[in-house]
């Protein structure tokens, strides 16, 4: 079985900073994805798309609003940047009149390698993805919560999450992949990136969290393939993406991937590799 453990937004220099052995695993580097063409760094969408379908796929997130799509597919179609100029300030006042709403990542329409395999799904982005961190995030930039207020919030969804997917694991029968996803160690940056303390604590936690998951997955499943995957980094000082994902595995993978599109040849060869051992 191959374990996906997508972390978004963890950072390679951090986790290098702070000597995380089990979020480096045996091997791990820096990997190379998309850059979105307006805001110039990775984003979340485009990113985990490629990732899942094995090419770069333009895509940004929805507005849980239906007229703020509206408008924002309108602007689309007549190749209107909205995210400087006209566009920009179109969006910014409907906005303003109260039409906003928290984001999602909306529908995918193209097939991943989920879909060709025998795999699981534990809240994915495009598959089971809750938006419950977009939410605490769309509240805080209201100014609905305080600081200190969103990141408790960020704490309990992360607590949940991590006993949702020790609770899934225990769900597992014969898939070739299983994909979690976590999604707060975005949103506790994006928040609370001056708070550096915090943010570094969150990283310990995670690398614990990973030793204690993978313990759990040998005892019930002997070999497991443990792979960690992050969309990009996160720059503390700039307060915004960096430009490299992060990649770690309890395995050497053959090829080594260089940019995330290639894992998702990388996944289907181990997994062809596989049936052809036991037929």
């Amino acid at each position: 079985m191959i374990f996906i453990l997508g972390i978004d937004a963890l950072d390679y220099e951090l986790v290098e900073k702070l000597s995380l052995k089990n979020l480096k695993q045996i091997e791990y580097s820096k990997i190379v994805v998309p850059i979105h063409k307006e805001l110039e760094y990775p984003s979340s969408p485009e990113v985990w798309a490629s990732f899942l379908t094995g090419e770069s796929i333009s895509k940004s997130f929805e507005n849980s609003s239906i007229f703020i799509n509206i408008i924002l597919k309108v602007l689309g179609f007549f190749n209107i940047n909205t995210y400087s100029g006209v566009g920009k300030k179109v969006k910014n006042l409907v906005k303003k009149l109260g039409f906003n709403a928290p984001i999602k990542f909306g529908s995918l329409n193209q097939k991943t390698f989920l879909d060709i395999t025998n795999s699981k799904k534990i809240n994915v982005p495009y598959y089971s993805f809750d938006h419950k961190t977009f939410d605490i995030s769309y509240l805080f930039g209201k100014g609905e919560l305080s600081l200190e207020q969103t990141v408790k919030e960020i704490k309990l969804i992360y607590e949940s999450r991590k006993k949702q997917i020790f609770s899934e694991v225990d769900n597992i029968r014969e898939e070739d992949i299983v994909f979690a996803f976590m999604h707060t160690a975005d949103v506790l940056q994006h928040c609370a990136y001056l708070r550096v303390s915090e943010i570094e604590l969150h990283y310990i936690d995670l690398n614990s969290y990973v030793s204690s998951l993978k313990r759990k997955l040998a005892d019930s499943f002997g070999e497991v393939i443990f792979i960690i995957v992050s969309d990009h980094g996160f720059d503390l000082d700039k307060g915004t993406h960096s430009m490299k994902g992060f990649y770690s595995s309890n395995n050497h993978l053959i090829p080594k991937p260089e940019k995330i599109t290639d894992f998702y040849g990388i996944l289907l060869k181990i997994i062809q590799d596989r049936s052809k051992k036991y037929v």
